[in-house]
This record gives C-alpha cells, structure tokens and sequence, in this order.
C-alpha cells in the first residue's frame, strides 16, 4: 500500500510542476502514478487534499528537520553558512517545485499551514530562536527569519545564471560569506 502512496505523491510532483495546481487534474496524476483514479481518491479524498500532503511531506523532510539541526550550531556564521548553503541548494535542486508553491501561496490557493513563505519564515524564527536562546544580547529574530527569507525567496525570483548547487566551492563560499556578512550587521555586539 505504501508503494501506491509514494507513486501517486511522486506523481503528483511532477504533474503540480508542470502545470501548476489548478491546471492540474486528479485524472492526470492517476496516470501518471499509472493508478486508478478511484485509487487515487481512496487515498486522498480530493486534489487539495494531495497537494497539501505534497507540500507538507517535502517542507518537513526538507525544512523543518534540517533547520533544527542547524540551531545547534554554537557558532552564528557557521549557522547562517549552513543554513543559506542547505536551503540554496534545495531550492536549486527543487527550482520549478519551489517556484510553484511560492506561485500558488501568492495567488491564496494554499491552506495557512502550507504556506510557502509563511513555512519558511516560521520554520526560520524557530531555529533562530533556539541557536540565540542563550545569548544574553539576543538578536530579533523576527527580522532575521525574515532577512535570511527574503535572501532564499529571492534566490527562486531572481536565480543565478549558475544554479547554486552546480556552482564552484569557491562560488558557494563567496556568495555565502557575502550573505553571511549582510546577517551579521543585525547580531548585537558582544555576542
């Protein structure tokens, strides 16, 4: 049964990037996942339904958990290195999933809880809330969630010539310490 799942989700993708989610139809997706579509319907009771199980299925495993992690980082540069390099990446590697999602979150076809921005810019404030939690300057970290949103977001509207993850070491590292550097001015000093 997990099969047929992971079939149809896979599926789903690739329909969703291709055509967008209103453009999409449930009969496409069940011949892409080469399945029913009642077994489609048995699985997720409509489209919406899927693409939100999409959606949040690639935030959680690409997002939230990488984030997290990240928090732990006892240094703030080597933190924003590896949250800029790992979202970058990401992003490049996912561009046209990516630019449907921020796309359909613009036009309100999305549900709150699968926002794209919204997503990112939680999933950003807790994990700047755990890595500054015991800093006695605390940085706000609703700014930089949305700073370091704005430099990801903006890497999908305005992509390099070089998608990030084909680019050199040394292209990831200077682009990396110049957004790097950008973040630091808004670390109070001392920290």
């Amino acid at each position: 049964m997990r099969d047929k799942t992971d079939q149809i989700l896979n599926a789903a993708i690739k329909v969703f990037i291709s055509k967008g989610f209103l453009q999409s139809t449930t009969q496409e997706i069940a011949k892409e996942a080469e399945v029913a579509e009642v077994t489609l319907y048995r699985k997720f009771s409509t489209k919406q339904k899927l693409f939100e199980t999409v959606v949040k299925k690639a935030l959680e495993n690409e997002f939230h958990a990488k984030v997290m992690k990240f928090a732990e980082e006892p240094g703030t540069k080597e933190f924003f290195k590896r949250i800029l390099d790992d979202r970058f990446t990401a992003l490049s590697k996912n561009h046209m999933l990516a630019k449907t999602l921020l796309a359909e979150s613009f036009m309100g076809h999305l549900a709150d809880e699968i926002n794209f921005p919204v997503i990112i810019f939680n999933g950003l404030k807790k994990g700047l809330d755990i890595h500054f939690a015991g800093f006695e300057n605390k940085p706000d970290t609703n700014l930089l969630a949305r700073q370091i949103g704005g430099i990801l977001l903006g890497s999908l509207t305005f992509p390099p010539e070089v998608p990030y993850h084909k680019q050199s070491i040394q292209q990831k590292a200077e682009l990396l310490n110049v957004q790097v550097h950008a973040l630091e001015t808004f670390i109070p000093r001392g920290n």
